[in-house]
């Protein structure tokens, strides 16, 4: 084989290996946010979504970061002349879980404006715990640090696969 054939096997292999978690990702995010499969009250009867660090919520969120540092590592090798990451390792680690972790507080951010706007601005009924529990994004404070830690570790586990990937 030319070396035109190794180098294009070895970025399809590697755009695979970044396609996979993302494709996870959607699926799961999209059962659970776009069809609305996953709302508090149903998700939390089925798979203890907020019941603290557990459940379809907390997969979500891992997810997320596991995939969000393979599309910018992908974004990286595609473009490379705007590529953000170093030569450096831990230079590179620290922007790709900085930038994961920045996403991560921006939706959290997001849920927490949607709450806002359905109680403080739309005057949503809030009769019971139950019903309102239901319709926020944003249960509680224990879920939002549970998003952003999982998010977090989701990141941190990816690491060294990118790490080893990047030494071959």
């Amino acid at each position: 084989p030319t070396d035109m054939q190794f180098a294009d096997t070895t970025h399809s292999r590697s755009s695979s290996i970044i396609l996979a978690p993302t494709v996870v990702f959607s699926i799961v995010a999209s059962y659970g946010e776009f069809f609305s499969k996953a709302m508090n009250l149903d998700c939390n009867r089925y798979m203890g979504c907020y019941d603290g660090f557990s459940g379809y919520d907390a997969l979500e969120h891992f997810l997320f970061g596991f995939a969000a540092v393979w599309i910018i590592v992908w974004l990286c090798e595609r473009f490379p002349h705007y590529s953000i990451l170093s030569t450096d390792y831990w230079k590179s680690a620290l922007i790709l879980v900085s930038i994961v972790t920045l996403a991560a507080v921006g939706w959290e951010i997001l849920e927490f404006l949607h709450d806002a706007f359905l109680f403080d601005i739309t005057r949503e009924p809030s009769l019971t715990l139950r019903v309102y529990v239901n319709l926020l994004a944003q249960p509680n404070n224990v879920d939002t640090m549970g998003d952003l830690a999982f998010s977090l570790l989701g990141s941190l586990l990816t690491l060294p696969l990118w790490h080893r990937r990047q030494k071959q």
